[in-house]
């Protein structure tokens, strides 16, 4: 039996637009701190980020508590918007009512399942123990809605927390349980 931890970042600096490098806000820092004591004795092997800051920030100090190292994955990136959006709902909502739908130069539901989903499934071969995964709100809902058969849907998107854990459990390499974590703090 092992567990994946799926860890949302924590609350994001929106005073900075670019994607990759917006940080957490003070809060947001503070907050990533007290996710520590909850894998205290999770028995985690390694580490796996998205690149951008914010998914890195999240997790560094629960890494560097465990004396782990932060394994960075691009393909565990967040969806490509395309341009700023003003109107972030009603985008999500066009998105999740239509995994096709997508602004230029940005990125479909269905494009981001094609790139994470392969990564994943490296991720979890490569693992026999115990994992942690930080990375993004749409990235990972995308990740859970092919997971669990489409029972992942804008409701469960917009319901998460920033930062916020959900836990997959395999036993033989298949999903026996999944689970969203209540914050431990």
């Amino acid at each position: 039996m092992k567990s994946v931890y799926f860890v949302r970042h924590s609350i994001r600096d929106f005073t900075n637009r670019e994607e990759r490098l917006a940080p957490l806000t003070s809060e947001g820092l503070m907050l990533a701190r007290r996710l520590q004591p909850f894998f205290a004795d999770k028995k985690i092997s390694n580490i796996y980020s998205s690149p951008y800051l914010r998914a890195v920030q999240t997790i560094e100090p629960t890494a560097e508590w465990l004396g782990k190292t932060v394994i960075i994955e691009d393909d565990l990136r967040e969806r490509a918007v395309g341009k700023w959006c003003d109107n972030f709902s009603e985008f999500s909502t066009n998105q999740w009512n239509d995994f096709n739908f997508k602004l230029a130069n940005g990125e479909s539901l269905n494009e981001v399942q094609q790139r994470i989903l392969p990564i994943y499934n490296e991720i979890i071969k490569k693992n026999e123990a115990n994992i942690i995964i930080s990375g993004h709100g749409t990235a990972l809902s995308a990740l859970f809605n092919e997971l669990l058969d489409g029972k992942f849907g804008l409701a469960e998107f917009n319901k998460m927390k920033m930062p916020d854990i959900y836990c997959a459990e395999y036993k033989f390499d298949s999903l026996t349980k999944f689970e969203h974590i209540e914050r431990p703090f």
